[in-house]
């Protein structure tokens, strides 16, 4: 019997009957880095990401793979049409801490999961890592002996292009070191794997077998001019000094209101003390205000991320992270570098006083650090911005 006219009228109609061509998905594009705790350089360079692909490819997917997904749902919510936020790697890493001093184990559990699933909990999220069109370790520095569980990302990527050879593999802006032993081992056999690799300093070069790079935060400033910048800011003497990884330092805060005086600010003048993760980097506030004469202020975390980085006239800065160094020097900034003797943010700040930032070096680790004047190349603002354009040309060529 053959259906009437009107019959086939509405079989037509229905949203499952398509007539026409079927159209290509859309790319899919994971992004990994370790946003959302938040910490304000994790942060700043996962925006950066997304808004570029924002605009190079809107049409696409983009899975962003990272510790706090909450958060960072919430941070990035406006800057990708199709943005979703997981944590699946991340869980896996997670998942074999009972093995943290048997990186061989560790490793060999992860393959198994990216070949075979079995977790059971993550095998959704295993399944969707294995359709990707793109996977990309963001730029930061994660992936070292600090943190070595973390080279099980490095080893279930390569077990990924194992699996699915079409996948590409980006690293980008990735700070290795210091890495030694079984870990360097899975890093280095690993990182064979990845179709691009580029680093930020000359140790992290060593370990993956390539020339130096830059750090993904400069991609940011490519991306939008000086609009990351908050203009005109109402103080112009920042301190950004953290308790994570160096522990807390009293002598620091005296190193630093004395670097402060020594380097020109009146006594009389404000300070604010900038909060890259939240509350942790407040810890040293009331210290400051028995400290110093004048008035001191937190500049929080929500500040930075609505506003943008702080810029005035004559801006000076004292920092333990590496980020508000790297930001600082490109807005034009006298700048203090404070480093505690550990090897991992040497080796940062290393990277950027090679780079030519110019700014003063002061060791607290010492038992009496002397203070040290706030310095700055006058170069520098100009050679961030060669180096943005070096880190957009990279970013173009990726997608």
């Amino acid at each position: 019997m053959t259906p009437s006219r009107h019959l086939m009228f509405k079989l037509r109609d229905m949203k499952w009957f398509n007539a026409g061509p079927r159209k290509s998905r859309a790319r899919r594009h994971y992004l990994v880095s370790t946003a959302g705790q938040p910490n304000w350089g994790d942060e700043f360079i996962t925006r950066a990401w997304i808004r570029f692909l924002a605009k190079s490819d809107p049409d696409s997917e983009i899975w962003l793979d990272c510790p706090n997904p909450s958060h960072s749902s919430l941070l990035l919510k406006d800057e990708h049409p199709h943005l979703h936020v997981v944590n699946t790697l991340w869980q896996l890493v997670w998942n074999t801490s009972d093995l943290l001093d048997d990186s061989e184990a560790a490793a060999q559990k992860i393959r198994g999961w990216i070949r075979d699933g079995g977790t059971p909990r993550e095998d959704f999220g295993i399944d969707l890592l294995r359709s990707m069109d793109t996977v990309h370790l963001l730029g930061g520095g994660y992936i070292n002996q600090l943190w070595k569980a973390n080279v099980l990302l490095l080893v279930a990527l390569a077990q990924l292009k194992e699996l699915n050879p079409k996948v590409l593999l980006y690293g980008t802006g990735l700070g290795l070191a210091p890495l030694k032993g079984i870990d360097l081992f899975l890093a280095r056999t690993s990182l064979t794997a990845f179709d691009h690799m580029s680093v930020r300093d000359s140790r992290s070069a060593d370990i993956a077998g390539t020339e130096r790079g830059f750090d993904d935060a400069f991609l940011e400033i490519a991306n939008t001019g000086s609009d990351w910048l908050e203009q005109n800011a109402s103080a112009r003497t920042f301190v950004c000094l953290q308790q994570d990884v160096v522990g807390r330092n009293p002598k620091a805060v005296k190193a630093a209101v004395d670097s402060l005086l020594l380097s020109g600010v009146e006594k009389s003048e404000p300070i604010f003390l900038v909060e890259a993760i939240p509350p942790e980097d407040s810890w040293s506030l009331d210290l400051f205000k028995d400290q110093w004469p004048g008035e001191v202020w937190l500049l929080p975390f929500s500040h930075l991320w609505n506003y943008g980085f702080p810029n005035a006239a004559d801006t000076v800065w004292i920092s333990s992270r590496f980020h508000m160094h790297l930001l600082g020097a490109c807005a034009g900034a006298r700048g203090i570098a404070m480093g505690f003797g550990n090897e991992y943010y040497d080796i940062k700040h290393g990277s950027l006083m090679d780079l030519g930032t110019g700014w003063a070096n002061l060791d607290v680790s010492v038992d009496h650090p002397a203070p040290v004047s706030a310095t700055a190349s006058s170069k520098f603002p100009a050679e961030s911005l060669r180096i943005a354009r070096k880190k957009k040309r990279e970013a173009n060529q990726l997608y």
